[in-house]
C-alpha cells in the first residue's frame, strides 16, 4: 500500500492533525496520554510529518520512538518555502494539511529513530556550548572594562562559568563511557586529526547521520558546502548554505587545530594559498575535510589512517 503521510502542526498545547487518506482534521492535546492514544491509533502505512519546532515535538518523538513508528521531521525553512510556493494562508489547520501534502508530493525519507543516549548527550553538549559562549562574552566584556569593580565581578563570573563548564565536561565523559556504542563511536571519531573529545561529543550529539551519507550530503548537512550564486552573466561569490551552524562553528575550531599540523591533508593548504584563497576559506575547506574523514571512519567502522 502507498504511504499515508499525516500532517501535524505542533504547538505547546495541542497537535492539529490532517489525515489525507480519510480527509479528516482532528486535534490532540500535546500531553503524554493523548499522544500515546494517537500513536496507538496509527495504521501500518501512516507516517506523521511535522516541523522540527523547538521543544514542542519532544513528547511526540518520544512516543513515536517507543511505539517504533516511522515519522518525518521537516526542516521548518523547507516547510515555509513550500507553503509560500502554494500561496497558502497561515493557520494551524492549513499548516497540517500543507505538511500532509508536502509528504505526499516529496515522499521524504523517514527520520532515523531517536537514541535516548544521544538525546541525553545532545542536551549536555548543548548546555556546555551555551556556557562556553557565555564565557566568551564575559571575556570580551572584561577586555572592554576599565572600572575595577565591574572587572572584578566579570572575573568572578568567568571563574564560575569555567567551573560549570568543567562539570559538564565530566558529565559528558560519563555519558559516553557508560554507553558502549557511544564509546566505540567516540574512539573512531577521535582518531581523525583535529577532533578531540569536545568535538567528538558534539558530532555524536548533533550529527547522528554521520556514516550513513555521502561526502557531499554530509558537508551540506554540516553547513560546509558552498552554494553557487549565478544568474546570466553574474558570477557571485559562493556562500555557505544553511546547514547546522553549531556543527560548522565547532568544526571551524577543529580546523584551527589541523591548520597548525596540516600534514594529514598533504599540500592542500599551500595549494590554496597559491591560488589566493583567504584564510577563512582555507579553514572552511579544512573543516569540511575533517567532517568527510569522520563520515568515512564511521561508515567503514575503522580508525582513521592517513594516506598523506
Amino acid at each position: 500500500m502507498a504511504k499515508n503521510f499525516i500532517g501535524i502542526d505542533l504547538s505547546k498545547a495541542r497537535l492539529d492533525i490532517h489525515d489525507p487518506q480519510t480527509g479528516k482534521d482532528s486535534c490532540c492535546p500535546n500531553a503524554r496520554t493523548g499522544l500515546r492514544r494517537f500513536v496507538r491509533g496509527l495504521g501500518p502505512d501512516d507516517i506523521p510529518v511535522f516541523e522540527a519546532t523547538s521543544g514542542c515535538d519532544r513528547l511526540l518523538i518520544e512516543e513515536l520512538t517507543l511505539g517504533k513508528r516511522r515519522f518525518v521531521r521537516v526542516n521548518p525553512l523547507h516547510a515555509w518555502h513550500y507553503a509560500q510556493s502554494l500561496n497558502l494562508p497561515k493557520t494551524d489547520r492549513v499548516d497540517a494539511r500543507m505538511l500532509a501534502r508536502f509528504g505526499t508530493e516529496r515522499q521524504p525519507a523517514p527520520t532515523p529513530l531517536r537514541d535516548p543516549a544521544r538525546d541525553e548527550l545532545a542536551e549536555l553538549t548543548g548546555r556546555r556550548d551555551q556556557l562556553k559562549r557565555m564565557e566568551t562574552e564575559e571575556k570580551n566584556r572584561l577586555a572592554r572594562t576599565a572600572n575595577p569593580i565591574a572587572a572584578r565581578d566579570i572575573r568572578a563570573s568567568i571563574k564560575t562559568l569555567a567551573q560549570r563548564i568543567a562539570r559538564f565536561d565530566a558529565e559528558i565523559r560519563a555519558c559516553i563511557a557508560h554507553n558502549p556504542k557511544l564509546s566505540e563511536t567516540a574512539r573512531l571519531i577521535t582518531s581523525v586529526p583535529g577532533i578531540g573529545p569536545v568535538v567528538a561529543a558534539g558530532l555524536m550529539a548533533w550529527m547522528p547521520e554521520l556514516g550513513t551519507l555521502d561526502r557531499r550530503a554530509v558537508a551540506s548537512l554540516g553547513g560546509l558546502a558552498p552554494k553557487a550564486r549565478e544568474s546570466g552573466m553574474y558570477k557571485g561569490h559562493r556562500r555557505l548554505g544553511q546547514g547546522r551552524c553549531h556543527v560548522r562553528r565547532m568544526l571551524y575550531m577543529a580546523a584551527l587545530s589541523l591548520w597548525r599540523n596540516p600534514g594529514v591533508v598533504g599540500d592542500m593548504v599551500p595549494r590554496m594559498r597559491e591560488r589566493g584563497k583567504p584564510n577563512k576559506v582555507i579553514l572552511i575547506a579544512l573543516a569540511r575535510k575533517i567532517l568527510t574523514f569522520a563520515n568515512a571512519v564511521l561508515r567503514d567502522r575503522k580508525p582513521f589512517q592517513s594516506n598523506a
